[in-house]
This record gives structure tokens, C-alpha cells and sequence, in this order.
């Protein structure tokens, strides 16, 4: 055995439980110190009432979902006009090249002596001679061609007859003869009542009939000379 040994005693087994059981209850008496102490505290001090916390609900709302970009519209198509093709110029044709043919120049005719021309001579122009002159008519196919026509005009002024209305409406109704001269060419040289109907309205509308009318020109028969006419002239409304 060493010094070490020799030097520490040994503790015989009883001696260590009643050392444990020492320090249980020392503790146990520290610990009901302690608890007491505690309760006593407790005790002296006033008692608050901690007021009930307030409950505040929180809902967890979902954001709104963002509003989707609104999408642009598509790019117009860029037209790209044609292009306007270029005139092909044409090939300008080269001129085929001939062959020169001389001919021989023909021989000059000769000139042959014209005679000097000579004045000419007036000769007077010849007129044919006059158509003989038609014979004349009879005096009977005179006075039927003098007749036929009379009776011409006589329809060409009833024919074209213009009535009055101021003898209409005073229902006037007359013959008056009228006399008048007329021109080969049909023109009225004068006109005048050569026997009245009695009443002034019906002559003065037949003789302004007579003086309004264009008359034919006379027949072949008839004489070239300024000839006198009688005619009655019938008004009726």
C-alpha cells in the first residue's frame, strides 16, 4: 500500500446512508422554506385581475387576381406595293445591208422641134334656137280651167273658216258674196263684199276670211293676167 491510500479513511457503509438521509432532509426542508416564502408572497400582495385578452379574428382574404394586360392587336399587314417591272427595251433591228445595183443610165431621147403655137380663133358660141311657142288655149278651156279653180278657192276658204265666238254664243248664220282680185301668183290685191248677208258680223267674218288665206298659183290654162273672183261664203254657227 502507498502513502495516498494509507492516508484517506475509509467510511464504513452505515456511516454513508445516514449521510444520505441527512442531506434528503435537509432539502426537503429547504424546498418547503422555500415554497412557503412563496405562498406568503403570494399572499401579501394585492390580486390583480389580468384583463381577458381580446379575440381578433383575422380572415386571410385572397388577393383579387390581377387583371390579365389586355392584349394588343395584331400588327396591320405592311402592303408592299408591286413593283413595276421595268421595260424591256426592245433591240433596236439592224439594217440589213442591200445590195447596190447599178442599171446603166438610159440613153437621153432627143428633142423633137415643137412647132410655135399659134393664136387662137374666136368663134362666137352658137345659141340653140327657141322651143316654138305652145299654142294658145281655147277661150272654152280658159274659162273651164277659170272655173275648176273658183271652185278650189271656194273650198280652201270654207275649209279654213274661223268663226266668231260673239257669233256663237248670238247663234248668227249668213251667206255674203265677196269680190276680190287675185294675182297669177295667188296674191289678193283687194276684197269687198259684193252682196251682204244683212247682218254686219257674218260679212265682216267672210270677208276677213277671203283676205287671210295663201290661194294657189294659176294653172297653165288659166290667163297670166290679174283675174277676178266672186264667191259666197256661208256662215253657220
Amino acid at each position: 500500500m502507498n502513502a495516498a491510500t494509507l492516508a484517506s479513511p475509509v467510511q464504513p457503509p452505515k456511516f454513508r446512508k445516514d449521510h444520505f438521509g441527512r442531506a434528503l432532509v435537509i432539502g426537503a426542508v429547504i424546498e418547503a422554506l422555500m415554497i412557503g416564502g412563496l405562498i406568503y408572497s403570494n399572499l401579501s400582495q394585492p390580486v390583480t385581475v389580468k384583463p381577458k385578452p381580446k379575440i381578433m379574428a383575422i380572415h386571410m382574404i385572397k388577393p383579387a387576381p390581377p387583371k390579365p394586360k389586355p392584349v394588343p392587336p395584331p400588327p396591320k399587314p405592311v402592303v408592299h406595293p408591286k413593283p413595276i417591272p421595268k421595260p424591256v427595251p426592245r433591240p433596236i433591228p439592224r439594217p440589213v445591208p442591200h445590195p447596190v445595183v447599178h442599171h446603166p443610165l438610159p440613153p437621153k431621147p432627143l428633142l423633137a422641134k415643137t412647132p410655135a403655137p399659134q393664136a387662137p380663133v374666136y368663134t362666137p358660141p352658137v345659141t340653140p334656137p327657141a322651143p316654138p311657142p305652145s299654142p294658145a288655149p281655147s277661150p272654152a278651156a280658159r274659162q273651164t280651167a277659170v272655173n275648176l279653180y273658183a271652185s278650189e278657192i271656194r273650198s280652201l276658204i270654207q275649209a279654213n273658216l274661223r268663226i266668231p265666238e260673239e257669233l256663237r254664243l248670238m247663234r248668227l248664220s249668213g251667206v255674203t258674196v265677196v269680190s276680190f282680185d287675185l294675182t297669177p301668183q295667188g296674191r289678193v290685191l283687194w276684197a269687198k263684199i259684193f252682196r251682204s248677208s244683212g247682218i254686219g258680223a257674218v260679212d265682216r267674218t267672210a270677208e276677213k276670211a277671203v283676205r287671210s288665206i295663201i290661194y294657189p298659183a294659176f294653172s297653165r290654162k288659166m290667163p297670166k293676167t290679174v283675174t277676178l273672183f266672186v264667191v259666197d261664203v256661208h256662215i253657220r254657227t
